[in-house]
């Protein structure tokens, strides 16, 4: 397995490990156009010194090792390549997370693909990001404690990137900012969400955050219009590609509801949907 940058030329590598088949078809398909526009987004941040590493072993090799349990992700390969894993990292002050900080990398993402998990695929992504944040004087992440995303595995876990050394320097709720010194002497921290309401209404106000960084959060602007649709609810959907949006609310992707942050992380679809609509049941009711 070799670990290397990708170049902007390379993005369906990048494509094919953020969609890859543990979504179903279905998703997968409807995330299409949110996955090109991250590679846009990815093009342009690239210029600025964003930086993505993926793991790759070739073609053969992979395929051969899945067998016929995981044989849907044999479609995963780009030309001679299999991409098993991602990460994703830029300076921590151009991070799209409600992070401030300075001489550091941050890890925007970190994934792997099902069938490699527990086979030191994420470990020999995190090295690599390490190595290079030597130079920078060190390295954060917005990790995850207790979660379980989409409803069925824990993301991005503290406990995971608390093997490499990293500290956590910051905390709110479930988000654990760590860090790893090495030699800075900077400790970064949280942005607390400060989303406010967005526009004047007397009906229920629900403010959407979402970004370029993550095809899912495109996508699940589109399904939380329809269920709210018919509704007496005004929804206002925040792009918060730009950092200075995300420092002003303290969100990068998330729900709020008259103001409150209600959901500050991406989310499965049944708990943004559950959410909202306990929501205006309880307005209902009052």
């Amino acid at each position: 397995m070799q670990v290397r940058d990708v170049s902007p030329d390379e993005l369906d590598l990048v494509a094919a490990v953020c969609l890859d088949p543990s979504i179903t078809l279905k998703w997968r398909e409807a995330m299409q156009p949110t996955m090109a526009v991250r590679k846009e987004w990815l093009r342009g941040m690239m210029s600025k010194g964003l930086q993505v590493s993926v793991a790759l072993e070739e073609k053969r090799k992979a395929v051969n090792s899945l067998g016929p349990k995981n044989a849907k992700f044999k479609e995963m390969a780009v030309g001679d390549q299999f991409p098993k894993g991602l990460i994703e990292y830029v300076p921590i002050e151009l991070a799209l997370e409600p992070v401030e900080g300075e001489k550091s990398l941050f890890i925007n993402c970190l994934w792997v693909v099902p069938p490699f998990w527990r086979k030191g695929v994420a470990k020999s992504l995190v090295k690599r990001v390490i190595k290079k944040a030597r130079a920078h004087g060190g390295v954060t992440v917005l990790a995850y404690e207790g979660d379980r995303w989409f409803g069925y595995f824990p993301y991005m876990p503290a406990s995971f990137f608390e093997k490499f050394g990293f500290r956590e320097v910051d905390r709110d709720g479930s988000r654990v900012l760590l860090h790893l010194d090495l030699g800075s002497g900077k400790k970064p921290r949280l942005i607390r969400p400060r989303c406010g309401t967005i526009g004047n209404s007397e009906k229920m106000v629900v403010d959407v955050f979402f970004n370029s960084q993550r095809p899912w959060s495109g996508w699940t602007v589109e399904r939380i219009k329809k269920t709210l649709k018919g509704s007496d609810a005004v929804v206002n959907v925040v792009n918060t590609d730009d950092r200075r949006v995300v420092e002003r609310y303290g969100m990068a992707r998330g729900v709020c509801v008259n103001g409150e942050p209600i959901i500050k992380r991406m989310a499965s679809l049944k708990e943004v949907e559950s959410t909202i609509k306990q929501r205006l049941n309880s307005k209902s009711v009052h």
